[in-house]
């Protein structure tokens, strides 16, 4: 197993460069996205983790499915968000290939629809907006960016899910994987890995007088 700790704006450069370190990994896991057992949103950046052993691989996939691995993030959202939010409804597309998720509600035709868990707490706000932990119990696409869009609370800076657009913001949202725990597969150790804020979202919190 092997860790990096920054993620990557651009998934398909994440998975050529990792190939390029290590080409035996290309059959291991999935072919479009070989070895990486947790991946991210374009323009989301934090922990990522890829798999050395297909084993591995498989028993950290059953990990993610069964929820035993804990995946907590943190978001800054448009709007003051005052309490803690659980939020079930499952997501879909509303045709093959589209770019954003919504959330199934009645009346609504959706593709592909998956259920999804996202667990929100408000940790401070400043500015009309609010930080935010975010833990999400699923792993469906946008969850997380689909699920505040719905609460009126896009993750700051992604325009595709309503948020204004900045101009300290032009190739990314203010959304970050901050923590992956999970116990390793074969050696039964406790894992806690964490990534910390890149510089241009530690400036904008710094910017509001808020602290990650």
């Amino acid at each position: 197993m092997h860790v990096f700790g920054k993620g990557d704006d651009r998934q398909s450069s994440l998975i050529e460069w990792l190939l390029r370190q290590k080409p035996e990994l290309a059959a291991i896991g999935d072919a479009q996205a070989p070895a990486f057992v947790h991946r991210l949103d374009a323009m989301t950046s934090g922990v990522i983790l890829a798999a050395r052993q297909d084993s591995i691989y498989h028993a950290l996939r059953t990990s993610f499915k069964t929820q035993k691995l804990d995946k907590q993030y943190l978001a800054l959202v448009e709007g003051r968000m005052e309490s803690s939010q659980t939020i079930t409804q499952a997501l879909g597309s509303r045709y093959r290939r589209s770019q954003r998720m919504w959330v199934q509600d009645r009346g609504r035709s959706l593709r592909g629809v998956r259920p999804a868990h996202t667990l929100i707490e408000p940790l401070q706000s400043a500015a009309d907006t609010t930080l935010c932990r975010v833990k999400i119990l699923t792993g469906v696409r946008h969850q997380i960016r689909a699920h505040l869009a719905h609460l009126g609370h896009p993750v700051v800076g992604d325009t595709l899910y309503g948020a204004a657009a900045r101009d300290d913001l032009t190739d990314r949202f203010f959304l970050h994987a901050r923590k992956l725990v999970f116990v390793h597969p074969a050696s039964g150790e406790f894992l806690e890995l964490q990534a910390e804020l890149p510089a241009a979202l530690l400036a904008i919190l710094e910017g509001l007088g808020l602290q990650a």
